[in-house]
């Protein structure tokens, strides 16, 4: 015993030389100016200098703080500035901060690349004065540094370096100095009890819950929930948790527990009708104010989303205009996706009357893009929140562009590509159809749509004719046209190189033609090998064809390269047949094979399943590109442009020929 305490001071030592000044030369590097003794209200000016870390390449570096305020985790947007090749970082402290940690991220084609000064963390440990920490400092220290506690951080962490005998001293320190506040993490401390003496944990929570509720009268509601949830799942005690839930009913009739279980009932119901008139009462019974805490927001977002739905599907579109304005960005976003781009693309309504209740939601979606109502716990900050919003509002404005076009409102089909960023509105060939379709129909010029179009590589077939037709209007050689488009391309600086896989074994594919034998394709004959998965269901699929038909004219000549086309997934009668003749009426001469079925299965991807489980994900279409044996390249889905899918196989081609 005496032996474990010198080691738990050891560490404490240790523990107090990271919060009491910048000790790891990483954080040193990357982020300078953290002061030694930060204090709630104090202005922090740091220095972030990407060099020699994950953003180091980042051209746009921003960053947020999770910070331990009064007991509760929240997360905070730093205040960033270039200056040069480093950044300037201002941030204030809180004034109930006990705790922060700052994080950079950069937006990048792959996803969002994050600095966190791994392992070692940009950490501050707050003070209420010199040689004082502020409430909740300890406790912060013991669970953001123990992976059996820090499960909110988006992977803050790659090793934890606090173990639990550590996260236990500073627990108890915590409640040494700050008992007054001990209800606000009662919760913590018997988890933290649970992992540290499981063999004691029913004897001694108990125990400790029982001491803890004979005082637990004129505790927020909230306190009787944590206690109510440990008895019920920590300590699986069912008696003692129904013996306070009766205390909550009685003192809370209108509280967060009461609504949960009004909730919990709406849910299961099956039948739409009575669903919504359960909805109604719930309403009725709680209504949302600025009272409900933001753990049981997503009922109201749940309900608001379903109430549409219903009124969607039954036609009442009065009440779904009365519904709207009472709806936050989130909600709108939701209900736009699910029920009016599907009912657009499905086609299973009027467009003009689906944009009564469009337009509305748009316009208001418009006003309220920066309400924060993606910002819920601490998953994104205020900045994260308000882009993904902006993303999303990008995302159906291009819907609405479509259904302008179906009802041929080509005056608003211009108004709404007004409302795009610049780059957003270039970036699918289908768009720019419409677009161009839009200005000829008002008798406006196209050619800058055309280039612009073409600078992003997102040209329809028609619309390169176009812009061609344009070119050889100036005077100039038909057979300049080629290296013109390429030009025009090149000037977009955005486009990422094609980055190859690391070889991975290509499984075995066996396949059969139309009503024929068995066979396996030989993926060891020293050819680069391009496949292509698809289905006679696959929309993206068969809009991906006239590309890769352009893709196999190219190359027709080229012996070192072979193109496979394997229908699979298919689960119905005649697929084969279908297949076929859905190419040639489309006059696509493509080598079609079909995969086999799956045994004891109803669909015929017993090749395509090895493939979809390398690369987690079954979806189609599925580009690889195979050589010698070993998948180099793989792609999913299809963008719409054909000029990009062109050029994208086409370089890993030429890259895996100079090998």
């Amino acid at each position: 015993m005496f032996k474990k305490i010198i080691n738990i001071k050891l560490l404490v030592l240790l523990f107090c030389s990271l919060t009491i000044g910048i000790s790891a030369q990483e954080v040193k590097s990357r982020l300078q100016g953290m002061v030694d003794v930060p204090l709630p209200g104090m202005a922090l000016h740091m220095t972030y200098d990407p060099k020699g870390g994950p953003l180091e390449n980042i051209k746009e570096i921003n960053g947020y703080a999770y910070v331990f305020n009064d007991y509760k985790w929240e997360i905070e947007d730093l205040t960033m500035k270039k200056n040069g090749g480093v950044w300037n970082v201002s941030y204030t402290v809180p004034e109930n901060c006990g705790f922060m940690a700052f994080k950079f991220y950069g937006n990048t084609q792959n996803g969002i690349l994050t600095d966190t000064g791994q392992d070692t963390g940009y950490l501050l440990v707050v003070f209420k004065e010199p040689k004082i920490k502020m409430p909740g400092a300890d406790l912060a220290w013991a669970t953001f540094r123990n992976k059996d506690f820090n499960s909110e951080f988006s992977g803050y962490f790659k090793d934890f370096s606090i173990n639990g005998d550590a996260t236990e001293y500073w627990l108890k320190k915590e409640v040494a100095d700050h008992g007054e506040n001990f209800p606000k993490f009662i919760d913590t401390y018997i988890k933290v009890l649970k992992v540290q003496k499981p063999e004691k944990f029913d004897e001694l929570g108990h125990r400790f819950l029982g001491d803890f509720t004979r005082k637990i009268n004129g505790q927020p509601e909230e306190v009787f929930l944590k206690v109510y949830n440990l008895y019920k799942f920590e300590l699986k005690d069912q008696p003692k948790a129904d013996s306070l839930e009766a205390v909550i009913q009685k003192q809370f009739p209108k509280g967060a527990f009461m609504r949960f279980k009004a909730f919990q009932r709406i849910m299961p119901i099956a039948d739409a009708g009575e669903k919504n008139k359960v909805i109604t009462q719930f309403l009725a019974d709680f209504p949302y104010t600025a009272n409900v805490p933001d753990s049981q927001k997503y009922f109201y977002d749940n309900i608001v989303k379903t109430q549409f739905g219903y009124y969607f599907q039954t036609k009442d579109y009065n009440s779904i205009l009365a519904l709207i304005p009472n709806m936050n960005f989130a909600n709108l976003n939701d209900a736009y996706h699910q029920n009016i781009s599907k009912a657009l693309y499905l086609k299973v309504e009027d467009p003009a009357l689906i944009a009564t209740i469009a337009v509305p939601m748009i316009k208001l979606m418009q006003q309220r893009v920066n309400d924060l109502s993606y910002m819920q716990g601490i998953y994104w900050s205020a900045n994260q929140a308000n882009q993904n919003a902006k993303d999303r509002l990008n995302e159906q404005l291009v819907i609405q562009i479509r259904m302008y076009d179906m009802l041929k409102k080509h005056k608003e089909v211009l108004e709404t590509f007004d409302l795009l960023p610049f780059a957003k509105r270039y970036e699918k060939a289908s768009i720019n159809d419409i677009h161009v379709r839009a200005l000829e129909a008002l008798n406006k010029p196209i050619i800058e749509v055309l280039k612009n179009g073409a600078r992003a590589n997102s040209l329809s077939d028609g619309l390169t004719a176009k812009l061609k037709e344009a070119y050889l209007k100036e005077g100039k050689k038909e057979s300049d046209f080629p290296a013109y488009l390429e030009e025009l391309k090149k000037e977009n600086n955005s486009q990422e190189k094609i980055t190859l896989m690391n070889p991975v074994a290509a499984p075995a594919i066996n396949v059969q033609r139309a009503q024929g034998k068995a066979q396996q394709l030989a993926l060891e004959n020293g050819k680069i090998i391009v496949i292509d998965f698809w289905a006679t269901w696959c929309g993206p699929c068969k809009q991906a064809f006239p590309a890769m038909q352009q893709l196999v004219s190219n190359f027709k000549q080229d012996t070192q390269v072979e193109f496979y086309f394997i229908s699979t997934q298919e689960t119905k009668q005649g697929y084969q047949k279908e297949a076929l003749a859905y190419l040639k009426a489309k006059g696509l001469k493509l080598d079609t094979y079909f995969d086999l079925m799956k045994k004891g299965g109803p669909t015929n991807n017993e090749s395509f399943s090895k493939y979809a489980a390398i690369f987690k994900s079954s979806g189609i279409p599925r580009k690889v590109v195979i050589k010698n044996g070993q998948i180099r390249f793989t792609s999913e889905g299809y963008s719409g442009n054909p000029g990009q899918l062109v050029d994208e196989l086409t370089e890993v081609i030429n890259i895996l020929k100079k090998e």
